[in-house]
């Protein structure tokens, strides 16, 4: 969860180091990354995001949402969505894991995902033996 202020179109200072932050929208780069995902992942991670926005005191901005989607931009759809579900499954936005524990939980299967996928390949490729 982000500690800063939301940032819209104005500059404002960082609370911790006092640094001026240029403001930017990130409306329209949330839509272009919404674009390349799935409807399915789509219509899950907004339930998702709209859970954890009703669980914490201070709701995700618009930063932290660009920063969702361009984090898992290179994850497949499929992994999204299983570890979207897994998250709202065991509902861990209760026990105040945020979005950013969602975004290591994504990149954590999608890294072990390919491995998974390759050794099953490999697997599957033999040929039984024959019976007789």
């Amino acid at each position: 969860m982000s500690f800063m202020p939301k940032v819209k179109g104005k500059s404002v200072r960082c609370p911790t180091c006092n640094h001026m932050i240029a403001g930017h929208d990130y409306t329209k780069s949330i839509e272009k990354r919404r674009l390349a995902r799935d409807a399915k992942t789509l219509e899950l991670v907004d339930e998702t995001i709209s859970r954890i926005n009703s669980s914490f005191n201070e709701p995700l901005d618009d930063l932290d949402i660009y920063s969702f989607y361009s984090e898992i931009e290179a994850v497949q759809d499929i992994v999204v969505r299983k570890m979207v579900r897994e998250y709202l499954l065991k509902k861990m936005y209760i026990e105040g894991k945020n979005i950013r524990y969602l975004i290591a939980m994504i990149k954590n299967e999608n890294s072990t995902y390919g491995v998974r996928v390759e050794s099953e390949k490999k697997r599957l490729d033999r040929l039984p033996p024959k019976v007789d």
